[in-house]
């Protein structure tokens, strides 16, 4: 039996495994009539703050670098996916887009719940470096472990 998959997430990091399964979920959201949801989640927590703006943490206040950097990341994100977004629309695909503040794999997980999601189809690996011995991407596999919904991975 073949599921009707009316509401379909892409999280996308801008790498090429991301760009392959907006590819690969263009033609599922066609063929079903579904919605696409395109998110990216910024995590602004690998950022390793400076002595400095340690200090500035603990005495109450947040460091400018960290929240430029965290902006400038919201900002690119949220172009890209306006870019996105406007490529599905040109291809006849209802679409969504979202930019979102968090650990990738539970932003995609608890989007993905509140939002009914039928289909996430995300790239195998992302851009968190790669090794040779990594076959599955952490936030792959985390999320296809942990779905409520059908994950389709691309390579």
């Amino acid at each position: 039996m073949i599921k009707n998959y009316k509401r379909i997430l892409v999280p996308l990091d801008n790498s090429k495994y991301s760009e392959r399964a907006l590819v690969e979920a263009i033609p599922i959201a066609k063929k079903f009539d579904s919605k696409l949801y395109l998110l990216s989640a910024i995590d602004a927590s690998p950022i390793e703050p400076s002595s400095i703006s340690l200090l500035a943490i603990k005495a109450g206040r947040t460091s400018k670098t960290t929240q430029q950097m965290a902006s400038s990341a919201y900002e690119t994100a949220h172009f890209i996916l306006e870019r996105k977004s406007y490529e599905c629309k040109k291809a006849g695909v209802n679409v969504e887009y979202k930019v979102v503040t968090g650990h990738a794999p539970e932003s995609i997980l608890e989007f993905a719940a509140k939002n009914d999601i039928d289909l996430i189809v995300m790239g195998s690996q992302g851009l968190g470096g790669i090794k040779k011995i990594k076959v599955l991407g952490s936030v792959s596999r985390k999320v296809s472990e942990n779905a409520q919904c059908p994950v389709m991975l691309v390579h």
